[in-house]
């Protein structure tokens, strides 16, 4: 059975160092001058022990740790990944340390994350996108504990927050599409009634619609909530059962990357041709858009950016520094590849392949 090892205390290094706790605590926290031979000891000590400072103790008498919260929905994503990248960079360079959970989109897992990591005494807390209910963030914001919500909007605009127009630049999606001569144009998504970001991504492509004086063809604008946590399967499923009960559009937009690779791989093994039969736009500029087939032209959002961003306002707030913008919306553009062509002539349903099983 194994026995507990006793942690090295305070009261051990002044011991073994022959000083007084204050003199310890003094050398360790680099608060007041030790004369050179006493810090010597102490830092000799330090090391024979291997002693670590109690960084909760240390955060109650300093009122910071030096570490931040973040909680993610689903750290397996791409786009989340690339934002933390951001975050961590910032955090890095200004000296804290993150400290991440993730939700898998369960809101009452998320509160109760919230509470763990605030009674760690964390300097601060991150919120990716989740779902609408954003009451527990408001309390802790209310409690004065710094808050900082990532493409998540919420309806209080004093809560700090990084975000980029989503109604917008699907809506920019759509447009580009239009430029090219498309008027049958499909939309791939997971439901949104309690989640604004996809929700206002939907939106942009209703108004895109409207705007090139397009109707709102519902056949072809696929919700459904296989895709929400496996985007590219999700899809590919969706497409398969959908191709065979109708002609596909000349043309789709994609809640993400990864919805808009699965899509044309249904397509492609349906007897599509991408971009000759069907265009096709993404959404993030994820790093895997650069290797499908065809490269995936895509709505690139800044995420290091917005991670970088948003650490950087957060510890401007825990720091006290003096922020003239606490709501911070970054710019998305359209990135160019391989995936968007005029329409075919002839819009007749091609010949169809069976699917395979390989993915």
């Amino acid at each position: 059975m194994w026995k507990k090892l006793k942690r090295p205390s305070i009261r051990d290094v002044a011991r073994e160092a022959g000083v007084s706790i204050s003199t310890v605590s003094s050398v360790v926290n680099k608060t007041k001058f030790v004369k050179e031979d006493r810090q010597k000891r102490v830092l000799k000590a330090v090391k024979k022990l291997n002693y670590k400072p109690n960084i909760i103790a240390r955060g109650l008498r300093t009122r910071s740790t030096r570490t931040v919260g973040v909680i993610v929905p689903d750290i397996a994503q791409p786009f989340f990944s690339q934002v933390i990248r951001g975050m961590e960079e910032v955090a890095r360079k200004r000296r804290y340390t993150l400290i991440l959970s993730c939700t898998f989109y369960d809101v009452a897992e998320e509160e109760r994350q919230m509470n763990v990591l605030v009674d760690q005494f964390i300097d601060g807390l991150l919120f990716f996108c989740g779902y609408d209910n954003y009451s527990h963030i408001k309390k802790i914001y209310n409690q004065n504990i710094p808050v900082v919500v990532i493409d998540r909007e919420v309806s209080d605009p004093k809560i700090p927050s990084v975000l980029i127009d989503n109604t917008g630049a699907m809506e920019q999606a759509v447009d580009y599409l239009c430029s090219y001569g498309h008027r049958e144009i499909g939309y791939v998504t997971f439901t949104f009634e309690n989640q604004a970001t996809v929700r206002n991504r939907y939106a942009g492509y209703c108004s895109g619609l409207k705007k090139n004086n397009i109707p709102h063809n519902p056949d072809i604008a696929i919700i459904d909530d296989a895709i929400r946590l496996n985007e590219l399967r999700g899809t590919y499923n969706i497409i398969k059962e959908l191709h065979e009960k109708r002609k596909m559009p000349t043309a789709f937009t994609a809640i993400a990357d990864a919805s808009a690779i699965g899509l044309i791989k249904a397509l492609k093994e349906a007897g599509y041709r991408v971009p000759q039969d069907v265009s096709v736009v993404g959404f993030n500029n994820e790093i895997v858009c650069e290797f499908s087939d065809p490269p995936l032209t895509t709505v690139k959002q800044p995420k290091k950016l917005m991670g970088a961003a948003a650490m950087n306002l957060l510890l401007d707030i825990v720091e006290g520094k003096k922020v003239k913008n606490k709501n911070i919306v970054l710019p998305t553009n359209i990135i160019e590849r391989g995936s968007v062509a005029a329409p075919p002539k002839n819009t007749k349903q091609l010949s169809q392949r069976g699917f395979g099983n390989e993915f």
